[in-house]
């Protein structure tokens, strides 16, 4: 084989489902499975075809062709189950959220949050390259600055239901969410800055019960390239002071060119001789070295989901579940000497499947995602115009890009959005199911009332996303 003949076929499939989604008009750009895709194409296929020549000379050319036939066929599988599974029948059997919206619970939970996340951002601020020297007190508060992004939708949901808006809400969500874009992008975190960027365009539409323009779409692709672009560039620029002035200073200066190096198109550092601290040369490792080299960990990872909050108090010696498994892959295969505290780069979805159980790992783990996030959709469209659902799908969609690029599919719930969003989400369904029909609650839509603006391509074709643009 002379060249990445099957990542072209992979890019050829998802243009293809593109396309088709488009012209049965069945696109929407808040299924998860877009997102999913993005990661998808910027491993598996741009990644893929960029760092082919280096992979080959590293893994052999057998390997690296075996490596994106499993990228083609796994993705193949991905989408069949994804349409075929009974999603929506499976819905039927899961409670129904609570319908209420209470302001007043918002007005009261809103401030102590944002105060919360703004500590967070101070202390990563203040600390930016050395967090041991924090306390332990002090390094936990620090995971928390995700509750502000939390307490910023809450509003924009609060202030955009159709029978009662209310602006004040809805301009201090959208001022909540654009301050903690800014404010990670000058932390240099790409994937705050970009999570806020999606999940405050879901809830604007959402709640409107609007799907945006293609220029809207297009628009939110440069933005979000933009503001990764700019956190990554800002973390490691030495030349301008780190302050706010130093920052606008960047900014203003700032070339829209280096978005390309974030996509993976050109390389920062042209001296870059190994590839495998990207996604992709994470794959191909583990393609290499496991299980000829290293055992598979059997899926062991997944235990961090519950294993991850339980405090050390009460469970003090409790391991790093998967971690063994994975240092011992990198150390069998790494161009580079692995030690063995050894914490780094992320190795994909599929090298992640790899090794869980190879081939089979990825049919079973690529099953259960496809199963998962095909389940939260057809939940969200059943009760799209439910102020709930409206707020927990802006802060849960993304994750499907995460699911790709991670060290593992689960890795977003135990990373950051299982202590940080998953008890506010619970607690918001509770506290909605037992309010009052008083002044402050909003959102008494009749059960299943008729969407016809979330039919995605079909509310395109009609304008409809130019309105709420």
């Amino acid at each position: 084989m002379d060249g990445p003949i099957y990542p072209f076929a992979t890019a050829g499939l998802i243009v293809a489902y593109f396309l088709a989604q488009v012209v049965l008009r069945k696109f929407d750009p808040f299924a998860p499975v877009w997102l999913f895709l993005v990661g998808y194409i910027q491993i598996y296929v741009i990644q893929a075809i960029r760092y082919h020549d280096w992979g080959v000379s590293v893994r052999g050319e057998t390997l690296v062709a075996e490596a994106d036939w499993r990228a083609l066929w796994a993705l193949a599988w991905f989408l069949a189950v994804y349409h075929v599974c009974p999603g929506r029948p499976a819905v039927g059997i899961l409670p129904s959220p609570p319908r209420a919206w209470s302001r007043g619970v918002i007005t009261l939970l809103a401030p102590p949050l944002v105060i919360w996340g703004l500590f967070c951002a101070g202390l990563v601020l203040r600390n930016p390259n050395d967090p041991a020297t924090l306390t332990s007190e002090a390094s936990l508060i620090t995971n928390f600055p995700f509750v502000m992004m939390v307490a910023g939708i809450m509003l924009i949901v609060a202030g955009q239901q159709a029978n009662t808006r209310r602006t004040p809400f809805l301009l201090a969500g959208l001022g909540i969410s654009f301050a903690y874009a800014a404010i990670w992008m000058f932390n240099g975190k790409r994937s705050h800055s970009l999570i806020a960027v999606l999940a405050t365009l879901c809830a604007w539409y959402l709640t409107r019960r609007k799907r945006p323009s293609w220029a809207v779409l297009c628009s939110t692709a440069f933005v979000g390239a933009l503001v990764v672009s700019i956190a990554l560039g800002w973390r490691n620029d030495r030349s301008h002071p780190r302050s706010f002035d130093g920052f606008i200073s960047f900014v203003t200066e700032f070339d829209v060119a280096r978005i390309l190096t974030n996509l993976n198109l050109a390389d920062a550092d042209e001296s870059i001789t190994t590839y495998e601290t990207e996604e992709y040369g994470g794959f191909l490792l583990m393609m290499d070295t496991v299980p000829e080299k290293s055992g598979y960990d059997y899926g062991e990872s997944y235990l961090r989901v519950v294993s991850t909050f339980i405090p050390r108090v009460i469970w003090p010696s409790k391991p790093y579940y998967g971690r063994a498994a994975w240092i011992s892959a990198w150390q069998a295969g790494s161009e580079l000497e692995r030690e063995d505290d050894f914490t780094g780069p992320a190795i994909g979805l599929l090298g992640a499947t790899q090794l869980n159980g190879g081939a089979i790992g990825t049919i079973v783990v690529l099953a259960c995602v496809a199963f998962g996030l095909r389940l939260a959709y057809e939940y969200m469209k059943r009760y799209a115009d439910v102020p709930w659902v409206q707020f927990w799908w802006a802060i849960f969609y993304y994750n499907a890009w995460f699911m790709v690029v991670c060290d593992d599919p689960l890795v977003w719930f135990y990373y950051n959005w299982g202590f940080t969003t998953f008890p506010l989400v619970v607690l918001m369904w509770w506290v909605n199911r037992f309010a009052s029909s008083s002044a402050s609650v909003v959102g008494h839509a009749a059960p299943g009332a008729p969407l016809p603006a979330l039919r995605g391509a079909a509310a395109l074709a009609r304008g409809h996303g130019a309105q709420g643009a």
